[in-house]
């Protein structure tokens, strides 16, 4: 008769090995978090250089519109 009252028995490697296991799935997941977080933020570094390009451009064109006025 087992006196474990309804406990499951595991051995401590294999509790090693599952924690393991799901550490690296982790480690896994936060690695692609960092990486992705850091294209975005290049991403967006380049669009706000675009953004502030297009509007010299736009205030370039506006200028010259109001000299021929």
């Amino acid at each position: 008769m087992c006196n474990s009252q309804g406990e499951l028995m595991i051995d401590e490697q294999r509790l090693k090995s599952i924690f393991d296991q799901e550490r690296e799935k982790y480690r896994y997941r936060d690695k692609l978090t960092i990486e992705h977080v850091q294209k975005l933020e290049k991403t967006i570094e380049q669009l706000m250089r675009d953004k502030a390009a297009l509007q010299d451009q736009l205030d370039r064109h506006i200028d010259k519109q109001m000299e021929q006025r």
